[in-house]
């Protein structure tokens, strides 16, 4: 199932802003994600445009994404207390 994993502009920011530990943690949560399909996600629900999206928890971060066969697009990546306001 391995798909590719594409960043926005917004969510690469936010990866590179994080400490090395939690960069590593978010980046092995993807990979498992895009190789096997497994992790702790839930659909969002209420969200705007007609995409679907979806979250991926890993530690304290969640990630935010849309997914289609070939590939996971990463929209926001932010920690757990930040919430959901700017859908």
């Amino acid at each position: 199932m391995n798909r590719a994993v594409l960043l926005s502009s917004q969510a690469q920011r936010e990866f590179s802003a994080l400490d090395t530990k939690s960069r590593a943690r978010l980046r092995a949560g993807l990979s498992r994600l895009a190789e096997t399909g497994k992790g702790d996600l839930k659909k969002l629900r209420g969200v705007s445009g007609g995409t679907d999206l979806y979250r991926l928890r890993v530690g304290d971060y969640r990630i935010v994404f849309e997914s289609t066969p070939k590939e996971l697009r990463v929209t926001r990546i932010f920690r757990r207390g930040e919430g959901y306001d700017w859908l």
